[in-house]
């Protein structure tokens, strides 16, 4: 956050403030934790995954549901950038747990890359979104990419507005995709 703002508001470019319903950050952050990615759905030999388990305590408290774009690296038996940086980020405010979502379920590291697009079917996750104390939105700021879509799934969490959140930076801007997100960056409420 710039200088001279605190948790809840923003200034923006123009100097603005800028207010939001914040999450408190409750640990520091930790770049060492040990990060396990388990319970993965996968078809066609891996070229899609609809679900992935990341967690990084034993003992788990708070779960959230993350929806992205797509996945990139990630699987049971390792780690990405997104999937690290996330677990980081959330492990600050509480977070102890995340199932990851996409919009799509394509494998790829740039999303213009995935040719055919297979939609994540978010009605067969409605257990896991009603158990999420959080749902924390992660498919990036652009208003116009897979704008039908993002609208398709706003309809479907609807009804778990209160506990939508997202990363929020400095400018106000929201919501920040992991590749893009600081440590510095607050959590805040993603109003459907």
């Amino acid at each position: 956050m710039r200088k001279g703002t605190y948790p809840g508001f923003l200034l923006n470019e123009k100097g603005q403030v800028m207010q939001f319903i914040c999450m408190n950050k409750i640990r520091n952050l930790d770049k060492k934790i040990c990060i396990k990615t388990h319970d993965g759905e996968y078809a066609d030999k891996q070229k899609y995954r609809s679900r992935l388990t990341v967690t990084w305590r034993n003992c788990v408290n708070k779960r959230a549901v993350v929806i992205g774009i797509n996945p990139s690296k990630a699987n049971d038996s390792k780690s990405d950038r997104t999937l690290t940086v996330t677990a980081r980020f959330l492990n600050m405010y509480g977070i102890d747990e995340f199932l990851m979502l996409n919009i799509y379920e394509n494998y790829a590291t740039n999303p213009k890359d995935m040719g055919k697009k297979r939609k994540t079917k978010f009605q067969r996750f409605h257990h896991e979104l009603e158990e999420a104390d959080i749902i924390f939105i992660a498919w990036g700021v652009s208003k116009n990419h897979y704008k039908t879509e993002k609208r398709r799934i706003e309809k479907i969490l609807k009804p778990y507005q209160e506990k939508l959140y997202c990363a929020v930076n400095e400018n106000g801007n929201m919501p920040v995709h992991p590749r893009r997100i600081r440590y510095n960056y607050a959590i805040a409420r993603y109003i459907v």
